[in-house]
């Protein structure tokens, strides 16, 4: 039986090491501690990062403009334990972010002196406790924006659905300025344009937005549609009807544009529209901005949507060569 034994061990170490290194990945989300290093955020509108970098995750962090609009940006942070706790911790104001950020006309969005107090995952609802820095804002836009970054940024990791804020441990009935924070968050509404009525439906389109008149980035806007069901046609006649008044914002679209017809074949869109298509101008960044409005508007109805190809009275329209018709993964990179 001796002879058994220096091979029993070596399986038992073995079967330790295998435990210990499969994790839940609820508690990798969590982890023991907040990791508050320092980020760079380098603008970076020309490539998409082709595979995350070793020891780092894509993630798409929510940051806003002057306006108060929400912008997903997505950044490569450090792969630690934790890490939907360090995704909010590179909301928080701090001098480092404000100061890159400022650079492409961003801003934080989390007051400074945030912190986490404590979160929890349970079948797809994440509890997030803060301190009572959350709630030092100065007005209505800042906490709505501090509302919808906290929500869509932890509902970008795949185990969490929904999201009940906590201040000091507390459950909170309303906000400052009135915003309902009693009940769990989902994804739903952001940078919503006008009130929706009982008649119309939310649809979610893509509009471009520049501070500094030098960057650009790709906005989400929620906009209501008057149709019984969102399909990707009524997407199209939201996106065509033009950018909010006082938004800010602006489409590459020719103004007058209309839509023919659309439809999915294979994860590419055929987009027939009018005429007024083809006074899109002939400089390429335009012209690929445009693909990308058309693109990530449809895609958020129809996710496997990979492609887009743009015709006019059936022929498909002549576009310049460096323009690609592929859809980003992500709509804005830093």
């Amino acid at each position: 039986m001796k002879i058994y034994r220096p091979m029993a061990i070596v399986m038992i170490l073995c079967l330790i090491m295998i435990l210990t290194g499969c994790q839940n990945p609820i508690d990798r989300l969590l982890g023991s501690g907040t990791d508050t290093s320092e980020v760079n955020y380098v603008l970076d509108n020309e490539d998409l990062l082709q595979g995350e970098e070793e020891g780092h995750r894509e993630t798409v962090l929510y940051y806003r403009d002057e306006q108060g609009l929400v912008i997903p940006v997505m950044r490569s942070i450090p792969w630690e334990e934790g890490i939907a706790k360090s995704a909010i911790s590179q909301l928080v104001d701090r001098p480092v972010v404000r100061e890159d950020l400022s650079t492409v006309g961003l801003l934080p969005v989390l007051p400074a002196g945030t912190e986490i107090i404590g979160m929890s995952i349970n079948e797809g609802l994440c509890r997030v406790d803060f301190n009572k820095n959350l709630l030092s804002y100065s007005n209505e836009v800042e906490e709505k924006a501090i509302v919808q970054s906290i929500v869509y940024t932890l509902t970008e990791f795949e185990t969490i659905d929904k999201v009940q804020i906590l201040v000091e441990g507390d459950i909170v009935k309303k906000l400052t300025y009135g915003t309902k924070v009693s009940e769990p968050f989902e994804r739903q509404h952001i940078n919503i344009a006008d009130s929706l009525c009982q008649e119309s439906l939310p649809v979610t389109v893509y509009y471009k937005g520049t501070v500094n008149g030098e960057d650009t980035f790709f906005v989400p806007v929620t906009k209501s549609v008057n149709a019984l069901k969102v399909d990707i046609k009524s997407a199209l006649v939201a996106l065509l009807e033009g950018a909010p008044e006082g938004s800010g914002l602006y489409s590459e679209i020719p103004v007058g544009t209309s839509v023919n017809d659309v439809y999915v074949r294979d994860g590419v869109a055929y987009i027939d529209l009018t005429e007024e298509i083809k006074r899109v101008p002939e400089n390429p960044n335009h012209q690929q901005s445009l693909v990308h409005e058309l693109g990530l508007t449809l895609k958020e109805i129809e996710p496997t949507i990979s492609q887009v190809r743009i015709l006019s009275g059936g022929t498909e329209i002549e576009l310049h060569s460096n323009v690609t018709l592929n859809l980003p993964n992500y709509s804005n990179k830093f």
